[in-house]
């Protein structure tokens, strides 16, 4: 008997190493020859469905929506950049406004300085010559008494609206 179980044990090994064994049920409960049954091969379906490909699906899958979140943020990226142009040339263009009124203030100032020391039929000829606004940015920069008496001394219709027009500057 003893005999038999190594002879079957030995035509179990070489045909499991030559893929030509099935060993039936009772055999495969042998301690010895346990190892060597005949495991089914994996079809490719299976392959598929393991929890390796099933990673690699899901990782996939994120991969892709982490490239589309990319895409929409550089998008994104790209239209903040052109607005923070446009709010830099912005910029840039009221600085040089606040720069030319900073000038104008600074000269209508000066030339506040220099009517303060004339008399004010003088300054009514110059004014005759200049326009509603460069009077309207003078004449508040001069004392009430010599703005009052150069408004009395203009052109009755041309005081009228100095006068409205500052009028409506306060308001």
């Amino acid at each position: 008997m003893l005999a038999i179980i190594v002879t079957m044990g030995i035509g179990a090994i070489a045909a499991h190493q030559t893929d030509f064994i099935d060993l039936s049920p009772a055999f495969a409960k042998i301690p010895f020859l346990e190892g060597l049954v005949k495991k089914p091969v994996e079809t490719s379906e299976e392959l598929l469905n393991s929890p390796i490909e099933e990673e690699n699906k899901k990782l996939r899958e994120e991969k892709n929506e982490i490239a589309s979140k990319i895409t929409v943020l550089e998008e994104e990226k790209t239209k903040l950049m052109e607005q923070v142009t446009e709010l830099q040339t912005e910029i840039t263009t009221l600085k040089a406004d606040k720069g030319t009124q900073e000038t104008v203030a600074l000269n209508t100032q000066e030339l506040a300085n220099y009517y303060r020391e004339m008399k004010p039929e003088a300054v009514v000829k110059i004014m005759d010559n200049l326009d509603d606004e460069t009077i309207l940015m003078i004449l508040p920069l001069l004392d009430k008494k010599q703005s009052s008496k150069i408004i009395a001394l203009m052109d009755p219709q041309r005081a009228a609206l100095i006068t409205q027009l500052l009028l409506a500057q306060k308001s």
